[in-house]
């Protein structure tokens, strides 16, 4: 069951948050992260962002298993929830990282780009958090919005 999984994770989560020894004992492997992914179609919304923080602790055995786990991820993006796209999108610059494919890369750069622009059009405590997430992302990957640079022009009609 799917709402087990990530109340599960969640609660994994705040033991490991309140106690750091904790983490010795939390084991996270592959067939783990297969089930962990599977879950994440059928998750709530704070489910999925759970489970995408737990991702985000797990280092994948090689290239193929990252590969594979940034490709479950990417429908994420497109999520209306600017939480599980800030969190898919953490995942996913992580795990780019541990990628030599550089087509790959470049393609999961692509990818990135419009949902962190369509962040910027919600409410402005939104934009805020999204301009925070952007500014790391590109001092990480300057290249990650160069043909999204229009976005970033102050218009007639924005507040002072």
């Amino acid at each position: 069951n799917p709402m087990v999984v990530a109340n599960a994770v969640a609660a994994i989560s705040e033991i490991l948050d309140t106690n750091p020894n904790a983490a010795k004992q939390v084991n996270i492997d592959t067939p783990t992260v297969n089930k962990l992914l599977t879950a994440l179609n059928e998750c709530t919304e704070w489910g999925q962002i759970f489970i995408l923080d737990s991702l985000n602790n797990y280092s994948p055995r090689d290239e193929k298993e990252c590969i594979s786990i940034c490709e479950r991820i990417t429908p994420r993006l497109a999520h209306a929830n600017a939480a599980v796209v800030l969190s898919a999108v953490k995942v996913l610059m992580k795990l780019m990282d541990q990628i030599n494919n550089t087509e790959f890369v470049q393609m999961l750069q692509k990818k990135l780009a419009p949902p962190l622009v369509t962040l910027l059009s919600a409410e402005a405590e939104i934009q805020y958090v999204a301009l925070r997430n952007i500014n790391l992302v590109v001092q990480k990957r300057p290249d990650i919005l160069k043909h999204e640079i229009k976005a970033f022009f102050v218009k007639y009609n924005d507040p002072i």
